[in-house]
């Protein structure tokens, strides 16, 4: 059986129901599917960056098989993150929609590569709000970082946050950076789009809307 973190980072040690839901019926599928989902939450303590840290870390240092971030406040369906967990590829996402939109970078549109046996399409950048690595990758980047002491626990120092090389990055930013640096490729699944619960729901479909950029060139 797959053993997989799902690790989310709380600012308050609140998520939406949305999530609790989908976390359930993720649990409980998971099972069939011999993939064992293992929750852990982790409070950001105002530096999200650590807070992943440590979920990596965590990850590693128990040998688990993958590790998933997923937001307190996302809502899927359970056959999405499992089919994630069961990708071949060393770092890949899902598509969050937000009130803002998709925040995954494609790079070219005509140039966009696609794995014809998966689905998945190659980005340049996605969110970390439903983003997986596979053993191999949390190996990589685990042993390829510094350890720092963080509250105490020995943490391997991979994201940083704030002002960084001279200008601020985003946490995704940064990530993607670490992974290339490993000769590691970021691969999204466009036809399972995750949603977000903020004040309202937001819903899309990312499959459609990279379906209209290719048409439209």
């Amino acid at each position: 059986m797959k053993r997989v973190l799902l690790a989310t980072i709380t600012e308050s040690d609140q998520c939406s129901t949305a999530f609790t839901s989908s976390l359930a019926q993720t649990i409980r599928v998971g099972f069939s599917a011999q993939v064992e989902v293992l929750p852990v939450f982790f409070r950001s303590l105002g530096n999200w960056a650590m807070a992943a840290n440590q979920a990596i870390t965590l990850a590693w240092e128990e040998k688990l098989d993958g590790l998933v971030l997923v937001g307190p406040n996302i809502g899927w369906k359970a056959e999405s993150l499992l089919e994630l967990c069961s990708t071949e590829k060393d770092a890949a996402a899902l598509p969050v929609v937000t009130q803002a939109g998709f925040n995954v970078t494609l790079g070219e549109i005509a140039r966009l590569q696609e794995d014809e046996k998966s689905g998945e399409i190659k980005v340049q950048m996605a969110s970390l709000g439903f983003f997986y690595l596979s053993a191999y990758a949390l190996e990589q980047l685990a042993e390829s970082h510094s350890t720092v002491s963080y509250y105490g626990r020995d943490t391997k120092l991979v994201l940083q946050s704030g002002d960084i090389y001279s200008r601020f990055h985003t946490h995704e930013e940064v990530m993607t950076y670490r992974l290339a640096e490993l000769g590691i490729e970021i691969w999204l699944n466009p036809e399972n789009t995750v949603r977000t619960v903020e004040l309202t729901e937001s819903q899309g479909d990312f499959a459609a809307s990279l379906k209209a950029l290719r048409e439209n060139g």
